[in-house]
């Protein structure tokens, strides 16, 4: 049996040398940090949260877990959550009583105790009681515990802290606890629901406070901030870089549009949201870095977060930020690593220690990351989410087309998104030129910043009449545009359409189902042809992933006729830097095989009734014309279903249901997918189109081809070798080869039994299913709502 450990020598990890971390001095450095961190909450919140801190360890005091600490050879120690949050239930609940503060504060108190049970795993209910009940108190040294706490705080003095007493607290807390939920009963009171998200933020602040001081004592990462200073340096770059582009057609076009959108903002510098409403292609990436330059300097915002829909975006907003600001960007998505040196190569001051919980905290100056990876700071899973909230105060978030958000979810999104802007003085900008509605979300309507003034037509939009897959292609070969695009809303459909026309010239496939580092090695080739090879003919067959945020620009698109913010999406990757005099977008009903339409496996039918209704007014419609069109789409969208009903997950969280909360997707629930590892083998002449972080990646784990990524994976001893950051890099580099499938498709080529019974990712060992070209083709039986 273990010794039993005298409290005052129990420590909190092993030693370091001649380092000893103490278990007491742990618990006084994290309820320091908490008390600190939330000095606008009152001094009752302030106290109670110190407590919560002290508690939420003080269990690893037990013999067991000492044992378990300090012996390598011992694997697995006994859990100490629940047993902190039980002797906070105790110790909180006395404490609130000696001070006459139990019935304000008995929320609180509920909420800590389910904060400090799940502080190492995923936020549960709090109707969830499992940590109450009898634990073996014989193996921690009661006496010191008690004498520590005395010490801590003189309302302890005539309270017996004794095993018989922590026993006797079994029989009575269900009690309190009762009357804590009572006070969280909604029941047929008329409450807003801003109210009751604004309190459930107020408890997510409080679980901020317990973690971040609980991880930051263990390794402090510090964090940047836009100083007086960076932001100078960053103005000075981005006044260099916007005369460097000067000579594009479109530079005054988007001069006079940002000069017209920096002169609104000063005239209404002091709303808390705004929208960017700015045409695909003016710019609207920089013209909001302007802007953020702006708040920096004129009201002290300290931090950049750009938040993007899918990874392409992402990377290159990136760069863009980078390249325009002279400032590296921390990225926090599933292929994001820290690099230690910035791509010049030289290190920079706003560079961040290169470890997991600089990135999880996003502790820097700008900040990349996603819109799952945001969301989850609004509605955290896990306690380990809440992380990002503690270097978030004062930042100006830019929230890149907001109009990809599911509807269904997009009003719960904006309340919440209101609640933590409040309480942590964020300013957000939405950026779209198809914006969705506010006023079902946000309490006031954001500020409206509008391009005005005459707008250039860059393009026209044309209706067709319905086309199959040989038609659409017989439709691009017969005309003389030398950049053309086709997107198709399903895989199946590019497919038939890339199928009929592959062998006219240069034409290239891209769909969903391609490895992302094939995917992204393809988008870098057309972007290279559309830049460099002017006269070459090239046509592009792809899915709604080259819709937004890839940089191509083409003389003609064909579009499968989706739902209208799809279209003027589809629109900006026409003549998109005005390169000719008119560009054209082509609309056309796609019906497969001349018979299915597959645009109802994509669209709800009503938003696609609503498009089909706007657009018959007329044939053809110019740019200009764009804007309002979307705005009535969007009219009557909101005007059939203001899609509230989501926000009843607010009032049920209130009560208690944390979960309903945190399982939001941005996207809506996706169908059940499969990953599959995809041996794919990069071609010799195409390695030059590799990204810079892969080339790195693979260099220093010392692996050529994506055979030799897998054998390394599958190897025990190589993984358990890693440090946690190699793992992290190692896992980067892993999944640029791995593909989430649809069920179906996925066990077609994979034993059922091999996922159940492995927690490895298995590899595609079927000969030709992957094309070295167009990636998983020929498996789309299944996959027509899959893009």
């Amino acid at each position: 049996m273990p010794v039993l450990i005298p409290f005052d020598e129990c420590i909190a990890r092993p030693d370091e040398g001649e380092k000893k971390y103490y278990l007491k001095d742990h618990l006084l450095h994290v309820k320091k940090f908490a008390e600190n961190w939330i000095t606008d909450a009152g001094e009752t919140i302030k106290t109670l949260t110190g407590l919560a801190a002290v508690c939420h360890d003080i269990a690893k005091s037990h013999a067991d877990w000492q044992r378990y600490i300090a012996d390598p050879k011992v694997k697995k120690g006994p859990t100490h959550a629940p047993q902190g949050a039980f002797l906070f239930s105790f110790f909180g609940y006395h404490w609130l009583n000696s001070v006459g503060k139990w019935e304000t504060h008995r929320v609180a108190w509920l909420w800590l105790v389910r904060d400090i049970a799940d502080h190492h795993g995923r936020l549960k209910k709090l109707q969830d009681d499992h940590w109450l009940q009898r634990y073996d108190w014989e193996k921690m040294d009661m006496t010191g515990i008690a004498r520590f706490l005395k010490d801590l705080y003189s309302e302890f003095s005539n309270l017996e802290i004794t095993i018989d007493n922590l026993d006797s607290w079994l029989d009575t807390a269900d009690e309190w606890i009762e009357e804590a939920m009572d006070d969280l009963d909604i029941g047929f009171r008329q409450k807003e629901e801003f109210d009751l998200m604004m309190q459930l933020q107020t408890w997510r602040s409080l679980t901020t406070s317990l973690i971040a001081g609980d991880r930051f004592d263990v390794k402090d990462t510090g964090t940047r901030w836009l100083d007086e200073i960076t932001i100078e340096k960053c103005d000075a770059a981005l006044g260099c870089y916007c005369t460097a582009k000067a000579g594009s057609p479109l530079a005054q076009a988007r001069s006079q549009a940002q000069q017209n959108i920096l002169k609104q903002m000063a005239e209404q510098p002091e709303s808390c949201f705004y929208t960017l409403e700015m045409p695909t292609g003016y710019g609207k990436t920089i013209t909001a870095l302007k802007l953020a330059i702006w708040l920096g300097k004129q009201r002290h915002y300290r931090k950049i977060v750009y938040v993007a829909p899918y990874l392409s975006i992402l990377e290159q907003t990136s760069r863009v930020i980078e390249e325009a600001m002279d400032i590296g960007a921390l990225e926090h998505h599933s292929l994001a690593i820290l690099d230690q040196y910035n791509k010049s190569g030289t290190q920079g001051e706003q560079r961040v220690p290169n470890d997991e919980l600089a990135m999880e905290s996003w502790a820097h100056s700008v900040i990349c990351t996603s819109f799952q990876q945001w969301s989850k700071a609004i509605f955290p899973v896990r306690a380990q989410d809440v992380l990002r909230r503690a270097f978030l105060k004062d930042s100006i978030v830019i929230i890149d087309e907001p109009q990809i958000f599911n509807p269904d979810g997009w009003n719960l999104f904006l309340t919440g998104l209101e609640a933590i802007a409040k309480q942590q003085r964020l300013c957000i900008l939405f950026l779209s030129a198809t914006m969705p509605p506010f006023e079902y979300g946000l309490k006031k309507a954001p500020v409206r910043l509008v391009v005005s003034g005459n707008q250039v037509d860059r393009y026209q939009v044309q209706l067709k009449e319905k086309m199959d897959e040989e038609e659409m292609a017989a439709f691009l070969n017969t005309r003389e545009d030398i950049k053309q695009a086709a997107i198709l809303n399903t895989i199946e459909d590019a497919y038939r359409v890339y199928e009929q026309i592959k062998d006219e010239g240069d034409v290239r496939l891209l769909h969903g189902l391609m490895v992302p580092v094939h995917k992204k090695m393809e988008i870098a080739k057309i972007q290279d042809n559309l830049e460099k090879e002017k006269e070459k003919s090239l046509k592009v067959i792809s899915t709604q992933i080259i819709e937004a945020g890839v940089d191509v620009s083409f003389h003609h698109v064909v579009r499968a006729l989706p739902i209208l913010p799809s279209i003027v999406q589809a629109a900006g990757r026409v003549n998109r830097h005005f390169e000719a005099d008119n560009g054209i977008l082509t609309i056309v009903p796609f019906f497969r095989n001349g018979e299915k339409n597959t645009r109802n496996s994509i669209y709800a039918r009503p938003l696609q009734r609503i498009t089909d209704k706007l657009l018959s007014e007329k044939n053809i419609w110019m740019e200009s014309e764009m804007e309002l069109l979307v705005r009535k789409y969007y009219d009557e969208m909101f005007r059939e279903n203001t899609y509230e009903t989501a926000k009843q997950a607010i009032r049920e969280a209130y009560e208690g249901d944390w979960p309903q909360l945190s399982k939001y997707e941005p996207f809506g629930q996706d169908y059940l997918k499969l990953p599959l590892f995809v041996p794919w083998e990069v071609p010799e002449e195409d390695e030059k189109w590799l990204p810079e972080q892969f080339l790195w990646l693979r260099k220093k784990f010392g692996v050529a081809d994506a055979a030799s990524i897998y054998e390394r994976y599958s190897n025990v001893n190589f993984m358990n070798d890693l440090s946690f950051e190699e793992r992290k890099q190692f896992m980067i580099l892993f999944h640029h080869f791995v593909l989430n499938v649809p069920v179906k498709t996925a066990l077609k080529f994979i034993n059922r039994e091999e996922y159940l019974q492995s927690n490895r990712v298995p590899l595609l060992y079927s000969e030709g299913a992957y094309d070295q070209k167009l990636g998983l083709v020929g498996h789309f039986d299944e996959l027509d709502n899959f893009i």
